[in-house]
Formats: C-alpha cells, sequence, structure tokens
C-alpha cells in the first residue's frame, strides 16, 4: 500500500491498488482508487474472486456493474441475477447463457422470438429432448427440430412426427443414404 501511494500517475497507481485489492481480495482497498472506472474493475474482481453479489451492488461504472452481476450469474446459473444488468442486450445474453447452460428452456421463454429461438436450438441440441421442439412457434422449425434430434439420436421414428411433407423426406431421405451407405 505504501509503494502504492509514492507513484504520481494516477492511471499507473490505480493499477498499483487494484493489484493490492486482488492480493489481499479486500474490496475495501478498492476505496482507494482514484478513477470510477478503474475502482468499479476492482470491485468486480474482488466480487467474482469472493463470489459476492452484493460488491456488485456498490459498483456505480456501469460497465463493471453489469460485468459483475453478467458474471456471477452465469458462475451461479442464477437467471435472477441477470436482472440487476442495466444494459439490455447484456441482460438477454445474461438470461440466455444461464438457460442454455442449466438446460433450462423455461428460461428461453423470457427472450424475444429470436433470442428464444437461438436459446431452444442450443438446448435441444445439448439434451437431444424432442419435446422441446414443441415449443417453437412455427411448424416449419418444429419440424427442422425434430428432424434435428432424430439425426442427434439416430431415431428414424421421429421423421414420422414430422408434419411438412418436404421435411418428412429429407429426414427419410438422411436415413435411406446412410442405410445405402452402411449396406455397400
Amino acid at each position: 500500500a505504501l509503494k502504492c501511494s509514492k507513484i504520481s500517475n494516477t492511471q499507473f497507481r490505480d493499477s498499483c491498488v487494484v493489484e493490492l485489492a486482488k492480493a489481499k481480495n479486500d474490496a475495501a482497498v478498492c476505496d482507494l482508487v482514484v478513477t470510477s472506472r478503474a475502482r468499479g474493475f476492482c470491485q468486480e474482481q474482488i466480487a467474482l474472486s469472493q463470489d459476492n453479489v452484493s460488491i456488485c451492488a456498490e459498483i456505480l461504472d456501469e460497465y463493471w456493474h453489469d460485468n459483475c452481476y453478467y458474471h456471477l450469474a452465469i458462475g451461479a446459473g442464477d437467471y435472477q441475477l441477470c436482472a440487476n444488468i442495466m444494459v439490455v442486450e447484456q441482460n438477454i445474453d445474461c438470461v440466455k447463457k444461464v438457460a442454455m447452460d442449466v438446460n433450462n428452456a423455461e428460461l428461453c421463454e423470457r427472450l424475444s422470438p429470436v433470442n428464444k429461438g437461438e436459446c431452444l436450438w442450443d438446448i435441444v441440441v445439448e439434451t437431444k429432448d424432442v419435446t422441446l421442439c414443441a415449443r417453437f412457434s412455427n411448424q416449419v422449425n418444429i419440424d427442422a427440430c425434430v428432424y434435428k434430434v432424430a439425426k442427434l439420436t439416430e431415431d428414424t421414428k421421429l421423421c414420422d412426427k414430422i408434419k411438412i411433407n418436404d421435411i418428412k423426406q429429407t429426414c427419410k431421405g438422411y436415413f435411406n443414404e446412410k442405410e445405402t451407405a452402411l449396406s455397400s
């Protein structure tokens, strides 16, 4: 601490104090940082190392405030922490990442149609759960989803659940080609 205080350049001094705070794992040391941006970074680093969400609430810099909640939400798999993120795009990304990390399709329902679709698709691919396909908003996406699960699980019977004939034929053709390739 004494060495940091002897540095006259504010930027270098703040960097020194941040490293000291990280070494001591003490958020109170961050109060010695002069610039609000660097102080926010310092507090975020301590919050992450202590897994302490209450420190995020104390961060005044919006960027580091949001990043703090973002990383802790994803780390804990707790979408409710995403609600504290002020920047809309990062808030949405947070919910989407938590939903995909914990394979919770219910969380995808909280998103806009485009983000919901991406979120559901990733969970379907990960879980291979064909029942999730019904959550898509239109028949083309539902059938494409069923086709994807059929391919992932090697379940030819799923092709019969596809309603749009072109997609159904593509699904059946996929398995016919595989069968032909194996028999030759």
